[in-house]
């Protein structure tokens, strides 16, 4: 195991599913297949990456095949996956809440805030491991956990399901950010005071730091104008405050639409109020 730094990294996949399949129930616990198996080195410096497209590809096309592997493993070898969790990190929370067996997804959600709330896993953690593109296929997954850490009482999962649903939107696709995006505008209409708000400070953000992504999804945002009875008068300020910067920002031709919305309701509130 001591020697697994030497593999080369197209190597790497067949040499772990040879561990992951050859080892004996009464192994599984001893074999410290993740203490020795160090995926950051695998990733380019971002300074090589831009000079390197097609090496940098073909070191998340053997990434992806390694994380393969052992999902395989732990969907079909029970032992496998009681093992990873004595040594869990984030990565191996995201592979066994993927396998869609209901006790492997349980365990992933009940390890995962039980890490968060131990401060074993913190926002910066959360960063490095999303760095590369390779979670991608894993994002199903990560969504459900954010959305499930969001509606928690304890304010410290939601924010860390707040740096889940960042750091997916910037990472990943259109396809991603568009869910994202629905999710959160979700957990917006929801009415649950702490999700509310949350959702709400998350959209804000997301704004200011992603303008122009932001304005593609504008018409999902806007769709929390039908739910303002659920939300109080701090969250319906913060709402236009979100509506006012899409509206009215740098992309103004993606945010036309909004700004007659927001001036109909502005003066239908005028016209009602005593």
């Amino acid at each position: 195991m001591a020697t697994m730094a030497a593999v080369q990294l197209e190597d790497l996949p067949v040499v772990v599913k040879f561990i992951l399949h050859s080892v004996s129930s009464s192994d599984a616990y001893e074999v410290s297949l993740r203490k020795n198996l160090e995926l950051e080195q695998c990733v380019l410096p971002p300074a090589l990456q831009a000079s390197q497209t097609l090496l940098k590809t073909k070191r998340a096309d053997s990434i992806s095949l390694v994380l393969d592997g052992i999902k395989s493993a732990v969907r079909f070898q029970k032992t496998i996956a009681e093992a990873w969790l004595k040594v869990i990190d984030l990565l191996m929370l995201f592979i066994l809440h993927s396998t869609n067996a209901n006790q492997s997804r349980r365990g992933a959600e009940r390890m995962l805030k039980l890490k968060v709330r131990s401060g074993l896993m913190q926002e910066p953690l959360l960063q490095r491991t999303f760095r590369d593109y390779v979670l991608r296929g894993y994002f199903s997954s990560i969504l459900a956990l954010a959305q499930s850490l969001l509606r928690s009482p304890d304010p410290g999962l939601v924010a860390f399901g707040g740096h889940m649903y960042r750091c997916s939107f910037t990472a990943f696709d259109s396809y991603c950010r568009q869910e994202v995006v629905g999710s959160l505008v979700t957990h917006v209409c929801s009415g649950a005071g702490g999700e509310v708000d949350m959702a709400l400070e998350l959209l804000c953000g997301l704004v200011t730091e992603k303008p122009s992504e932001m304005a593609l999804y504008a018409v999902f945002v806007k769709g929390i104008l039908d739910y303002m009875d659920n939300l109080t008068s701090q969250q319906i300020r913060k709402l236009f405050q979100l509506l006012s910067r899409l509206a009215f920002g740098q992309q103004q031709q993606q945010g036309s639409h909004i700004q007659v919305d927001c001036c109909t309701l502005i003066q239908g509130s005028s016209v009602s109020a005593p």
